[in-house]
Order: structure tokens, then C-alpha cells, then sequence
């Protein structure tokens, strides 16, 4: 059983609300109600943003060096991830316009932590790419925020990381494939 933090534990799969076995002989897990659900998508969401919220404060002496705002290190985060990238790109790869990405960029070209790069086939096409102290800077951000996640990771089991790895996976597709559904219909 797993604790909630309201202290109630989650029903068992031979609980009263629709337990039993199934055609095969395992036990069915009863479905969980509309408020069950509600409940626990608001307990991850908060706890996403809380993680996020330790992670970015974490940093505040990294950040102190060159003054970022967590927009930015957002971008230097993608383009560490994902290389050379054009302004539409990294607006797609973060969920925001075009102009939020461009005025971000501009800032950070301005502080020497971004390069703009005509594409050599194509002029129109600006790509953006981390300069040298960009890379140094982004790296020293992760490498500071993998140290402080370490611990809390070497204390749960490989099949536990595993588990919690694919489902953030999962629901990072999942919520992709509703985006692309949305912008196309």
C-alpha cells in the first residue's frame, strides 16, 4: 500500500469497491473515482512545481555569477540538450512564442552566453547556438543540480528510478500528443 500524504492509504486490489480476480485469476484494481483522480493530479502538479522551485533556488549562487532569469536557463538548458537550434525551434521545444524565445535570446546573446549563426545554406535562417561561456555555465547549472538530486536517487531503488523515469516519460508524451492534438484540431 502506499501512503498518501493526507495519511489515507490507497484501496487494495481486493477492496470492496469492484476487487475480485479476473478471467486470468490476478486481482483487478478497482477504477479510481473522478475525485481520486483529481486529487492526485493536483498532489503531482504541486509537487512538479515544488521540485522545480528547490531545483531553481538551489542555484541561486550559480546564478548569482551571471543573473539569469529561470526563462533563461531554460533556453541554455534546451540548447545544452539539443545543440544549434532556430528561434522557432527552441519556442516549440519550450511551449512558448516566438517573441518570449527572441527576447530571451536577445539578453542572453547580450550577456555573452549565446552566439546567433547565419544558416550557411539558407540566410534567412538564424540559428542560435550556447557561445563557449553559454556551454561552461550550462554545464556548472547541471552538473550543481545533479549533485543536489544524488542523494535523494541513490536511496531508491534502481527499479524505483526506473518506474519513476518511464512515467515521467509517459506523461511528457502523453501531454505532447494532447498539444500536437489541440494545435491541429
Amino acid at each position: 500500500m502506499v501512503a498518501r500524504e493526507s495519511g489515507k492509504s490507497d484501496k487494495t486490489a481486493a477492496g470492496p469497491a469492484g476487487g475480485g480476480r479476473s478471467r486470468s485469476g490476478t486481482a483487478k484494481k478497482p477504477a479510481a473515482s473522478h475525485d481520486e483522480i483529481a486529487v492526485y493530479q493536483l498532489q503531482v502538479i504541486t509537487t512538479i512545481l515544488h521540485i522545480l522551485g528547490n531545483l531553481r533556488h538551489s542555484g541561486m549562487e550559480l546564478l548569482s555569477e551571471v543573473e539569469l532569469s529561470y526563462p533563461q536557463i531554460l533556453v541554455l538548458y534546451a540548447l545544452l540538450e539539443r545543440g544549434t537550434l532556430t528561434v522557432g525551434e527552441l519556442a516549440d521545444q519550450l511551449k512558448v512564442s516566438q517573441g518570449v524565445v527572441s527576447r530571451t535570446v536577445d539578453r542572453l546573446v547580450d550577456k555573452g552566453l549565446l552566439d546567433r549563426v547565419r544558416d550557411s545554406s539558407d540566410r534567412r535562417v538564424v540559428n542560435v547556438t550556447l557561445s563557449d561561456e553559454g556551454r561552461t555555465h550550462a554545464i556548472r547549472m547541471i552538473s550543481y543540480h545533479a549533485e543536489r538530486l544524488e542523494r535523494q536517487f541513490s536511496e531508491t531503488s534502481p527499479s524505483d528510478r526506473e518506474v519513476f523515469l518511464k512515467m515521467l516519460r509517459q506523461i511528457d508524451s502523453g501531454l505532447d500528443e494532447s498539444l500536437r492534438e489541440e494545435a491541429g484540431g
